[in-house]
């Protein structure tokens, strides 16, 4: 009796085609890559981290964008307000200390890939942050 088997088994990280003709076996082996995820144009909605030790919190509501920023403190010493637009990768809008410093004033940022955005213009008061950094892309949500 002669069969023919013949299938793909994937294990720890690697493809293999499996060939069972008469009795011989022969295994082929190649690596799977796990690919980084792609966002291009993401939500902004989520916990952000910048430069200047503090965390913002951001909510993205079509084209307008909130956030609440508190210092590594648990906003003990400063906490700020933001509502800007966003336009493409632009986002520009007023922000204002509502603990600590009482400074004001004008943002411009521009989000440089899927988990970054940078300060490229402002007025007013100075602001701290320059870099907003979250680590990774959004997991959609249920």
């Amino acid at each position: 009796m002669l069969a023919l088997i013949s299938g793909e088994v994937r294990v720890a990280g690697f493809a293999s085609k499996i060939i069972l003709r008469s009795a011989m076996v022969l295994l082929t082996a190649s690596p799977v890559y796990a690919q980084e995820p792609r966002c291009t144009s993401p939500d902004l909605t989520g916990d952000w981290a910048a430069n200047d030790g503090g965390t913002y919190r951001l909510r993205a509501n079509g084209s307008t964008i909130w956030w609440v920023g508190t210092s590594g403190d648990d906003g003990r010493s400063w906490t700020n307000v933001f509502r800007g637009t966003r336009s493409g990768d632009v986002v520009e809008g007023e922000w204002v200390d509502v603990r600590g410093r009482g400074g004001n004033g004008v943002l411009v940022l521009k989000i440089s890939g899927p988990t970054v955005m940078e300060k490229v213009d402002g007025s007013g008061s100075p602001f701290g942050g320059s870099r907003w950094d979250r680590g990774a892309c959004p997991q959609p949500g249920p």
